[in-house]
């Protein structure tokens, strides 16, 4: 791998968070064939991280053609300021003032713009006179004021110092970035936010690849999140949200009205989820859909007779709360009633959320599941979906996930809860798909009782799963074929006369 940005500009710079190299699977996944798959296109490669700490070693080998890598850790101890003296310069009230007035406009998708060069230029104020200038700290005591239901005031102070921290840093890598005539986020949040203003200070084209929506997954996130301080408020007031994290995912949401503002082209993953973009304030104009694709031969040696697996289920994802791991071992147990020989994985990474983890082990011991669940870590998809009859999802939240599809092209019939495009995967989006024939089950979210029905209808009857299975190789073959997802970017690159490996 070189680093060379000044020699010439690179054709694509990819702004990644907390995904590849990283984080296996998903995303990550998708980034690496995106690199494999224009091997003759000079990418370029930032990741954002929150700390170091949190990451267990990158987990792909950067491909040859990233001429340009750099990774910077948000939250990491480096970037932790000491107290300092104050600044003697003012800051410039008035503008920081007119900056958050614009962020708190009710209504996203008609809001007004945002004033990127204001971002570019640190909103009137430099990151030290942020953390330690008076004028700063009786602006902080003048908005909390107007707070009806306040929090406590350390942690307002403290939320918004956080919040702001990795801003001051994204500015400094805008500064010191190579020039690309591509920038391609795979989200919003901080890596749209940079796509922002990279776009703006350098005049290239921004793409905004929205693979789950980021806004709706951080409400998620910020919903259970256990390391927001508010004392108790969100489980003493019901179905209300704290101050604190309404705060949170209104950041999260100018983050994603920055980059949709400054995108060429916004790209989802299926066409339903174009409504939660424009109510996020994404422009109708920019929007398009790509569908993920699968390499169909790469899976298809998989393929298997009903016959040739015992009663061998499998979760193939992270190990975290948006995946609802719990929801899955709690329908296991209830199909142990009926067969207690049946074999049910997990496989995926274990080490993005510990806590979670652990909780999750606890489970099947609390249900007697040690011999039937197991943990497999991070493994081979291809020779997991050998081993396997059925493939599972109970997912809280997915755009269109890549687990399915390797599923389909491996001939395995999928059960998935009713999120993002499980249900147009499984079910058809068209009178053409459609009339291919059910490629599985979906359940409602949250339903072990249901999850098990879907389960024990597929598992153990070769008949339908005969048929599903046959509908999930159709479906696969003929809609997502990873070449038509390379040949879709390659229009919105717009760089052509590049040679690719690929198949049109």
């Amino acid at each position: 791998m070189k680093d060379d940005p000044s020699s010439m500009p690179l054709d694509v710079l990819l702004l990644l968070e907390g995904t590849y190299p990283y984080v296996q699977g998903g995303v990550s996944s998708w980034v690496n064939r995106l690199l494999h798959g224009f091997p003759n296109l000079r990418f370029g490669v930032i990741f954002l991280g929150s700390a170091r700490s949190d990451y267990d070693g990158k987990k792909y080998v950067i491909a040859d053609n990233v001429l340009h890598y750099e990774e910077h850790f948000l939250y990491d101890v480096q970037y932790m300021r000491a107290p300092r003296q104050p600044s003697h310069v003012a800051p410039d009230i008035e503008r920081i003032r007119a900056a958050h007035a614009s962020f708190r406009q009710d209504s996203l998708s008609e809001a007004s713009g945002i004033d990127i060069q204001s971002l570019v230029d640190g909103m009137g104020t430099t990151e030290k006179q942020f953390m330690h200038h008076r004028a700063i700290w009786d602006f902080f005591l003048e908005s909390y004021q107007a707070i009806e239901n306040k929090p406590a005031f350390i942690d307002y102070f403290w939320t918004l110092r956080g919040m702001h921290s990795p801003l001051w840093l994204l500015k400094k890598i805008v500064e010191n970035a190579p020039i690309a005539k591509v920038y391609h986020s795979a989200s919003t949040g901080y890596s749209g936010y940079l796509g922002a203003l990279l776009a703006y200070s350098q005049k290239g084209t921004l793409i905004v690849s929205e693979h789950g929506i980021y806004t709706k997954e951080r409400r998620i996130d910020l919903m259970l999140a256990q390391w927001i301080h508010d004392k108790g408020r969100f489980l003493e007031r019901g179905d209300a949200v704290s101050y604190i994290r309404e705060l949170w995912i209104r950041f999260f949401e100018i983050l994603a009205r920055a980059a949709y503002q400054e995108a060429h082209h916004i790209v989802s993953l299926y066409a339903d989820a174009r409504e939660l973009q424009i109510k996020d304030g994404a422009p109708l104009a920019k929007l398009s859909t790509i569908p993920n694709g699968v390499s169909v031969s790469t899976f298809s040696p998989a393929r298997h007779a009903f016959a040739d697996t015992g009663n061998i289920i499998a979760l193939i994802g992270r190990v975290v709360p948006i995946k609802d791991i719990k929801t899955y071992i709690r329908a296991v147990r209830l199909l142990t009633d009926r067969d207690p020989d049946i074999r049910a994985w997990i496989v995926g990474p274990e080490e993005e959320d510990p806590e979670y983890f652990r909780e999750c082990q606890l489970l099947i011991r609390h249900l007697r599941l040690d011999t039937q669940v197991q943990f497999l870590g991070y493994r081979s998809t291809v020779e997991i979906l050998r081993g396997i009859r059925l493939s599972v999802l109970s997912s809280i939240s997915e755009s269109l996930p890549l687990a399915v599809l390797e599923s389909f092209a491996a001939g395995i019939p999928v059960i998935a809860t009713d999120v993002g495009s499980c249900r147009e995967l499984i079910l058809g989006k068209s009178p053409e798909d459609r009339n291919i024939g059910a490629a599985g089950e979906v359940v409602a979210i949250a339903n072990p009782n249901a999850l098990a029905v879907s389960i024990e209808k597929v598992l153990y009857h070769r008949e339908i799963w005969t048929k599903m299975s046959s509908a999930a190789i159709a479906r696969v073959e003929r809609f997502y074929q990873e070449n038509h997802m390379f040949a879709a970017y390659q229009a919105l690159y717009g760089l052509k006369g590049k040679d690719k490996t690929w198949q049109e």
